[in-house]
């Protein structure tokens, strides 16, 4: 899920395990549970779980169109927000954050 957020904010995604992207961020952490329900639960489940859009379409009784839709703009969503939190870090897929002194989205 990391991987596929810095390549959303156009980070090249590492396999290196010392690579900054290979640390979890806190604030995409937090921050995905500060999103509305149905796509913090799209990005959990696409994104994380590994669920195929269309398994998830059907656990969630909505179309994959749909489902795909969600995950998309769960996926802007979350961009946005960790912009806006981690600012200019954001830019290096947050390899430079200090989490800890990042302020809580509104």
């Amino acid at each position: 899920a990391l991987q596929a957020l810095a390549r959303d904010l156009g980070e090249k995604p590492s396999e290196d395990p010392h690579s900054p992207l290979a640390k979890t961020c806190a604030c995409v952490t937090r921050l995905v549970g500060d999103l509305d329900p149905r796509y913090a639960q799209a990005l959990r489940r696409i994104e994380i779980d590994g669920a195929p859009v269309k398994t998830f379409a059907d656990e969630s009784g909505i179309t994959a169109n749909n489902a795909a839709v969600r995950v998309f703009r769960a996926r802007a969503a979350l961009r946005r927000d960790v912009e806006e939190t981690c600012g200019a870090c954001s830019a290096n897929g947050c390899a430079d954050c200090d989490c800890e002194d990042a302020p809580k989205s509104p």
